[in-house]
């Protein structure tokens, strides 16, 4: 068999494609050395129709690939919402909430009426789903049920672990369905999802009032005494709120930083930040809870205000150049800068500075605006105004 090469094949392509262009423009009436409106006018069209040519084979070949190759799994086209759990299996949704899994692999329904289904990031094997009564879990791996459903409420699985409500008391149960952990806690509606995040889960009193934390084995390793217990985003940190107390744990529940009073903690690389009450900023070692140092700022600015002389100018204004020009005199007072700076700490306060860094007050207020050469307008936290001086004082 004679080999053909790609540019020989390539040619006759381009020339095939070439003649069928022309003929398809023949129909409009295009005529090689006509006149030259009309192959124009044929030119457009055929541009159109390609156009319109290749927007319905678009739609055919979507309609194709959804009808037979993706959705040739839906038995019905009842389906509207289709979602991959693993590999070789599926969730169906179905317009009446009565969805189904199906397995590729087998070409099968292993689960039929399936309100909705929700799964974890983690490596679980198993999927949490509804049938609009109870919940179960199944393998997403291969679509079959594992734990029947037959609780009011479940979440998904953690760690090898998942939160189930038993007959109105918080357990968790392995991946063969084996109950492991009985909190002997009823479950608190408001509370967000009872997961493992590095070895520990979240645990409300009974009244919710209170949190704590329990590690994979049910021992409760930081007790329910705090108003808000949660982890940092990188889960190498927990943080502990009592009242006006924060404090900060480590992942293994040492403690990094004890409670204080403060009004927020940010941990970053290396570095944790405490806002304190006064809005200053203090910076720790995140791993051995060490100051490094006790205030920090944010940024600060000039600080300008208005002199008492007043400066004149002419302006000159004109919309058309057919229109009589008209001047008139203009004043403003010019602006000198004050002796002090406004610094930012914590939650955006400010507070006064000297030009070479000392702090003259704290960060105690919302803004700060200059009225005179070392005289200061500022905002206090309920949005009352107060004159301070140079030294920090308030001007009575």
């Amino acid at each position: 068999m004679k080999k053909v090469s790609a540019k020989l094949f390539f040619a006759v392509l381009c020339s095939a494609l070439r003649q069928a262009c022309f003929w398809f423009m023949g129909l409009f009436g295009y005529k090689r050395g006509g006149k030259f409106i009309w192959r124009l006018f044929a030119l457009s069209l055929t541009v159109v129709m390609v156009y319109l040519a290749g927007l319905i084979l678009y739609q055919c070949g979507e309609w194709v690939y959804y009808r037979f190759l993706w959705s040739h799994q839906c038995s019905f086209s009842g389906c509207y919402y289709s979602e991959y759990v693993s590999r070789n299996v599926c969730f169906h949704n179905t317009h009446d909430g009565k969805g189904y899994i199906y397995n590729i692999a087998t070409g099968k329904k292993t689960i039929e009426n399936v309100y909705w289904i929700t799964f974890s990031d983690y490596k679980d094997s198993l999927v949490c789903f509804s049938n609009g009564r109870k919940r179960g879990y199944f393998n997403k791996n291969t679509g079959n049920v594992v734990v029947q459903p037959k609780y009011d409420h479940a979440w998904v699985f953690s760690e090898g672990l998942a939160a189930v409500d038993d007959a109105g008391t918080i357990k968790f149960i392995d991946t063969t369905g084996k109950t492991v952990i009985d909190t002997n806690t009823p479950r608190f509606p408001d509370h967000s999802g009872y997961v493992f995040h590095n070895g520990y889960c979240v645990m409300p009193t009974n009244d919710g009032e209170h949190y704590g934390l329990i590690d994979t084995v049910g021992k409760m390793v930081v007790p329910m005494e705090y108003d808000m217990v949660y982890p940092d985003n990188d889960y190498e940190h927990w943080l502990i709120v009592k009242g006006q107390e924060r404090g900060v744990l480590d992942k293994d529940m040492n403690v990094t930083l004890p409670l204080m009073p403060c009004k927020s903690i940010y941990i970053g690389d290396g570095t944790i930040d405490v806002v304190m009450l006064d809005h200053s900023i203090r910076k720790f070692d995140s791993t051995s809870g060490e100051l490094i140092n006790d205030f920090y700022i944010t940024s600060f600015r000039m600080l300008e205000y208005e002199k008492d002389e007043i400066t004149y100018r002419n302006i000159t204004n004109s919309l058309d150049e057919e229109v009589a020009l008209t001047t008139y005199e203009d004043h403003y007072h010019p602006k000198a800068t004050a002796r002090l700076r406004a610094y930012v700490a914590g939650d955006g306060m400010e507070g006064l500075m000297t030009a070479d860094g000392h702090i003259v007050t704290m960060p105690l207020y919302e803004d700060i605006d200059a009225i005179g050469p070392d005289l200061y307008l500022c905002t206090s936290t309920n949005y009352d105004k107060l004159i301070v001086n140079g030294k920090g004082e308030i001007v009575k």
